[in-house]
């Protein structure tokens, strides 16, 4: 009945099955996301642990367990990629909004960093920052205080709306 509607609804309906649904099945087997693929996130985290200086941390380290390990334990898994087939990172994000908070908030402190070559799983390295041990107070009640209550909502809303369910456990 969908497909002979002339209703805009379903002309909507119809057009995404055609164009998205359809299509992901004939070239991987399923639609959606897939939640046994073992997260980027966590590879990343893996293959980059040991990069940073003594005396520093990485974003990424730090959310491993500031979110990855507190979604675990709510009973939710990051997904390695978005329905869109984008990966999911939200180190990215969570790394340039402290980098800000830094610069607006704390700028004698905003320097207190260098670089480490940060790998991915498919053989590329970008220079990521590695911050001074000193400034983890900060960057914590950052990512609880700010990220997480804040961005973290409009964050996984476009990559994965599950997340959204264990949303107000993370923030409890």
């Amino acid at each position: 009945m969908v497909f002979q509607s002339k209703k805009p609804s379903a002309k909507q309906f119809r057009k995404w099955v055609t164009k998205e649904v359809i299509p992901s099945i004939r070239k991987t087997g399923s639609f959606g996301i897939n939640r046994l693929e073992t997260p980027n996130f966590i590879v990343r985290f893996n293959d980059n642990w040991d990069r940073t200086d003594k005396g520093y941390f990485s974003v990424i380290s730090e959310l491993f367990i500031r979110l990855y390990g507190r979604f675990e334990k709510v009973g939710y898994t990051i997904p390695n990629k978005a329905f869109t087939g984008k990966e999911i990172r939200p180190d990215v994000s969570v790394g340039k909004r402290f980098s800000k908070f830094l610069q607006e908030n704390h700028p004698e402190l905003q320097n207190k960093f260098k670089m480490y070559s940060h790998k991915f799983p498919d053989g590329n390295q970008v220079d990521a920052r590695q911050y001074e041990n000193n400034l983890l107070p900060i960057f914590i009640k950052f990512v609880d205080d700010i990220w997480i209550p804040e961005c973290a909502t409009a964050y996984f809303k476009t990559r994965d709306p599950v997340a959204l369910d264990y949303m107000p456990k993370l923030l409890s």
